[in-house]
C-alpha cells in the first residue's frame, strides 16, 4: 500500500487547510463590507474563538470524536503538550453538547449550542439522525458549519436535502453499501442477503444502500427486517430464517437498543442461521463489541474505512496516537477519531481564510465567506484520507473501504489486515449502472 503524506495544521502552517489551492488569504472587499445582520461575527481582542461540540457521550466514537476535537485544538501550536493552542492569535473555547444520537438530541444540542451567538463551527453530529432535518437545519439557517466525522447517511449530502452549512468528513454510504455487496455477492460467493436494521436515518439508509448494490449484482434481499418494530429483534431473526438468507447485514451501532451486539447474538443462537455469514458496519467496528460478543464474535465480517494509510502514517503513530492514548487513556476504540481531527482542522483553515484582521487584534468574520473558504478546500490530504468538500457537504469524495475478519479488527489489533478492500468514489456510483 503505499504511504500518504499527510498535511496537518500547526502554528507553523497558518495556511495548510488551504495549500494547494489558488484563494486569497482574506475574503474579498465585497464579502468584508457586507456585514448586516448576522452575516458577520466580530471577535474583539483577546476573546476566545467560540467552537461547539455536538457529539453523543454514550457512543465510543462520539467520546473518541470529542478527544480527538480537543487533540485538534491543542495542536494549533504545533505540538501536542496538553495546552491548547490559538487561533489567529486568538484562543479557543470549546462548548460541547451531546447529541444522544436522536433527531430530539440533535435538535436540543443545537439550540443550547447556538445561545452563544459568536459561535463560528460545529463539529458533529455523531449520528446521522442527529443531523438531518435536526442540527444540520438549525446551524444552516444560523450561517455556522457544522463538520460531522461520522455522519454517513446518503441523503444528508443528497442535493434535494442537503443543507447549506453542514459538512462532513465521513464517507457517504452510497460506497459503504457498494463495497460490502460486492465482498458479499462475489468475495463470499453469497446470494440471499438479510439485513437487520433500526429505525435511524444511518442503519436504514446503509441497509438500503447494500440491498440496492446486492440486488444489482444478481443477489436476492430476502428479508429487511427493522429489529426494533413489531416482534423486535427475535421476528427479525426468525424472517431471516424463514427465507434462508446465507449473509445477514447488520448497519447497527452499539449504542442502539438493541445494539449490534444483541442483534449478532441473536443471529449466534440460531441453529437455522449456523452458516450463515453475517457483515456489520463501520458503526459497530468498535472494540466494545469484541468484549460484549467474547468468542461468538470470531469470523464476523465488518466493514468500515481501511486502516492501512493511517497505520502506515509517522505523524499518526509518532505523535497522533500517543497523544491520543495520553488524553484519553487508552487508543480509539472506533473508527472515526481522525474524521473528527481534521474536520477540527478544515474549521480552523477556513476561518484563518475568511478572518479580516481589525487594528488591536480583533476580527471580523464573514459568515458567507467562511462557507466559501471550505468549498475552496480541494486535495486536502488529513489524516483520515483526501478532502475535496462538495457544495453538497461531501469533504470526503472516496476512498477505500476495508473487510475484516474478527477477532483481527484493527480496532483492537492496528497492524490488521482486511480480506478484501475496495476503492470507491461517490461519482462513479451516482454515473454508474
Amino acid at each position: 500500500m503505499t504511504k500518504k503524506t499527510k498535511l496537518i495544521i500547526g502554528a507553523a502552517s497558518a495556511c495548510a487547510v488551504v495549500a494547494l489551492l489558488a484563494v486569497a488569504l482574506w475574503p474579498s472587499a465585497e464579502q468584508a463590507d457586507d456585514c448586516s445582520g448576522s452575516r458577520c461575527t466580530t471577535v474583539a481582542a483577546g476573546e476566545p474563538i467560540f467552537l461547539g461540540s455536538l457529539l453523543s457521550d454514550a457512543d465510543t466514537q462520539g467520546i473518541d470524536a470529542l478527544t480527538a476535537t480537543e487533540l485538534a485544538i491543542d495542536y494549533l501550536d504545533g505540538r501536542f503538550d496538553g495546552i491548547g493552542g490559538r487561533l489567529l492569535d486568538h484562543p479557543i473555547s470549546l462548548i460541547s453538547e451531546n447529541d444522544d444520537c436522536s433527531p430530539e438530541g440533535g435538535r436540543l444540542g443545537a439550540e443550547r449550542l447556538l445561545e452563544e451567538a459568536k459561535l463560528l463551527g460545529v463539529i458533529g453530529t455523531t449520528c446521522s439522525s442527529s443531523s438531518l432535518d435536526a442540527a444540520d437545519t438549525l446551524m444552516s439557517a444560523r450561517k455556522t458549519p457544522i463538520i460531522s466525522p461520522s455522519n454517513s447517511a446518503p441523503s444528508l449530502t443528497d442535493a434535494e436535502r442537503h443543507q447549506r452549512y453542514y459538512f462532513r468528513t465521513a464517507l457517504n454510504d452510497l460506497l459503504q453499501g457498494e463495497v460490502v455487496a460486492e465482498f458479499a455477492y462475489n468475495k463470499i460467493a453469497r446470494r440471499r442477503a438479510a439485513v437487520l436494521f433500526s429505525p435511524t436515518a444511518y442503519s436504514s439508509q446503509l441497509g438500503e444502500a447494500f440491498g440496492d448494490r446486492f440486488k444489482l449484482r444478481g443477489g436476492v434481499v430476502a428479508s429487511s427486517s427493522n429489529i426494533e418494530a413489531g416482534g423486535g429483534l427475535s421476528a427479525a431473526v426468525r424472517a431471516a430464517e424463514r427465507e434462508q438468507a446465507d449473509v445477514i447485514f447488520v448497519p447497527v451501532q452499539m449504542s442502539s437498543k438493541p445494539s449490534c451486539a444483541d442483534t449478532v447474538e441473536a443471529i449466534r443462537a440460531s441453529s437455522v442461521l449456523r452458516s450463515a455469514r453475517i457483515i456489520v458496519s463501520e458503526a459497530c467496528q468498535d472494540r466494545t463489541f469484541l468484549t460484549a460478543v467474547g468468542k461468538s464474535a470470531d469470523g464476523v465480517y465488518a466493514s468500515g474505512p481501511d486502516a492501512g494509510d493511517t497505520a502506515d502514517d509517522l505523524f499518526y503513530q509518532s505523535e497522533y496516537l500517543p497523544a491520543f492514548k495520553r488524553s484519553a487513556g487508552a487508543a480509539p476504540a472506533g473508527v472515526f477519531d481522525t474524521n473528527a481531527f481534521d474536520a477540527a482542522n478544515l474549521i480552523f483553515g477556513a476561518i484563518r481564510q475568511a478572518a479580516e484582521r481589525k487594528p488591536g487584534g480583533g476580527l471580523v468574520i464573514n459568515r458567507e465567506a467562511l462557507r466559501s473558504a471550505l468549498l475552496d478546500i480541494k486535495g486536502y490530504s488529513g489524516l483520515s484520507g483526501t478532502l475535496d468538500c462538495s457544495t453538497t457537504g461531501d469533504c470526503a469524495q472516496g476512498g477505500r473501504i476495508a473487510i475484516y475478519e474478527a477477532p483481527n479488527w484493527p480496532v483492537s489489533k492496528p497492524r490488521a489486515e482486511p480480506v478484501f478492500s475496495q476503492s470507491k468514489s461517490i461519482a462513479e456510483l451516482l454515473t454508474g449502472p
